[in-house]
């Protein structure tokens, strides 16, 4: 019986053994999961940025201010003949529209604006003057339905290419710069560009001006500028467009150029952004309403790097009599401007029957303002002509 119990405790304690043995079993480590690196999305506007990074547009800007937002009209000096730019309350007289803008052509008979219609959605229009008033809005036939919200139109000086801001799924980000160009035979105009970069970043970049006479251009940016302000860069237009060489450029390089952070590096020669320098000096203080030959009051570029201010300038005494030629053609291009007012407000005021003689009186004013604009370009481009032929000799 001794035996039996003896045998049974011993058989007890070997199982309580086993059963700590098999308590203390080390346990197998589960398997490390391995995280794999995930590619980073891209937006779509920085995936239109390394699209557009190769094909950086080389440009030449001479100058940079920075103002206030609510001031930057003042510091684009625009000749009177090249138009006129204005917020959409000053224009038409209201308080409606606080971040809209107009642009009206040399002629005073054409205004291009922003307005958002009744979803909210700002597009361009334009309207036409006769007399005293202007026609009613009409939206434009090519772009009326581009995405996005549009502002800031500026029509160049050959009254087909023009300029506009717009943000939306084409653009950096906020504003960026289009052109689109109007096709006379289709009466419509051309289906919208992004300039590219570095006129547009993934801030504000808006407001492209350009005074082909001159050769100076302006565009607005809020890129690196506290709340409230802007930078205006005033640069010399290329007259067609060249990108940066990629093979002379490391990718951080050309990500600098795409930024503008030197504009000093985008001078071909500091002789020749002085030249620039010096056209834009005489323009911000030349007089926009009267000039004469032997005052320092008229400008006459002759190439990038000569301007002439003085009957003296010209080597040719000939030159300089044609010169004073066109100054008078341009009074007498005024005069006919000042008689064809007249006639459109005559018109607005008559009756039907008197209407039809006053319209052959406008068509035929118009015609002669058109024929002395022809006439004037064609003698100044002969004018400097003759000069840079005789600055080579």
């Amino acid at each position: 019986m001794r035996f039996i119990r003896l045998t049974m405790l011993v058989l007890a304690l070997s199982l309580t053994t086993v059963a700590g043995a098999q308590g203390k079993k080390k346990k197998t480590p589960a398997k490390a999961t391995t995280t794999l690196p995930q590619p980073v999305q891209k937006t779509p506007a920085q995936l239109l940025f390394d699209n557009m990074l190769p094909n950086t547009q080389r440009v030449f800007v001479i100058d940079s201010m920075v103002v206030e937002k609510s001031n930057f009209l003042s510091e684009i000096p625009l000749p009177a003949e090249n138009g006129r730019l204005l917020t959409y309350n000053e224009f038409f007289n209201t308080n409606d529209h606080d971040d809209s803008y107009v642009y009206v052509n040399g002629f005073g008979n054409k205004c291009f604006f922003s307005v958002a219609d009744t979803t909210g959605t700002a597009r361009i229009y334009t309207c036409d003057k006769l007399g005293s008033n202007w026609s009613a809005p009409q939206p434009l036939e090519g772009i009326s339905q581009f995405s996005g919200q549009m502002n800031y139109p500026f029509m160049m000086a050959d009254g087909a290419t023009l300029y506009f801001a717009a943000k939306g799924r084409e653009s950096l980000g906020g504003y960026d710069i289009f052109v689109t160009r109007y096709d006379a035979e289709d009466a419509r105009f051309l289906k919208p560009e992004n300039v590219g970069l570095p006129f547009n970043s993934s801030a504000n970049d808006y407001m492209y001006v350009e005074d082909d006479l001159n050769k100076l251009a302006w565009f607005v940016t809020d890129r690196n500028q506290p709340e409230g302000m802007v930078c205006v860069y005033t640069l010399v237009p290329s007259s067609s467009r060249q990108n940066y060489d990629l093979s002379d450029y490391s990718d951080a390089q050309l990500r600098q150029l795409a930024a503008l952070k030197s504009i000093r590096q985008t001078w071909p020669s500091l002789e020749q952004r002085n030249a620039a320098m010096e056209r834009l000096q005489l323009l911000l203080g030349s007089s926009r309403h009267s000039a004469s030959v032997g005052t320092a009051q008229f400008r006459f570029p002759i190439n990038d790097n000569v301007v002439y201010t003085s009957a003296d300038d010209f080597l040719s005494p000939t030159n300089a009599d044609l010169f004073a030629t066109t100054l008078s053609m341009r009074q007498q291009k005024a005069d006919v401007e000042m008689r064809l007012e007249r006639l459109r407000k005559q018109y607005h005021e008559a009756t039907r029957a008197e209407r039809a003689s006053l319209a052959e009186d406008i068509s035929e004013a118009e015609k002669t303002v058109y024929r002395i604009s022809n006439d004037i370009a064609k003698l100044e481009k002969t004018i400097r002509n003759k000069e840079n032929l005789l600055l080579t000799k």
